[in-house]
């Protein structure tokens, strides 16, 4: 089990009852999560979080985005996760392919 680790200059923006706040970006062990408070969000490919009435608007990530079978985003090194395409990965990142 490895321990949450900061993604040097990436942040994830998360809206919590209609108020958008800015975070650092984590990843522990392949899962990407966002700091909130004096925790942690588990994020979802589909812009879904763990956390009631709080979702994943947009994420700065220099790498390539994946999800994992159950819809976890995650990076690369998470076994048969597939690369995230089409408009979840165009809304999430706020890119246009």
């Amino acid at each position: 089990m490895g321990m949450f680790k900061e993604v040097e200059g990436e942040v994830a923006v998360i809206v919590k009852n209609g108020v958008y706040r800015q975070c650092p970006l984590y990843v522990r062990n392949g899962y990407f999560y966002a700091k909130d408070g004096g925790g942690f969000v588990r994020l979802y490919h589909d812009g879904s979080t763990t956390v009631s009435k709080c979702r994943l608007d947009e994420i700065s990530y220099d790498g390539e985005l994946r999800r994992d079978a159950l819809g976890r985003l995650c990076d690369g090194t998470v076994a048969g996760a597939k690369l995230l395409e089409g408009d979840n990965k165009t809304k999430l990142l706020g890119v246009l392919e």
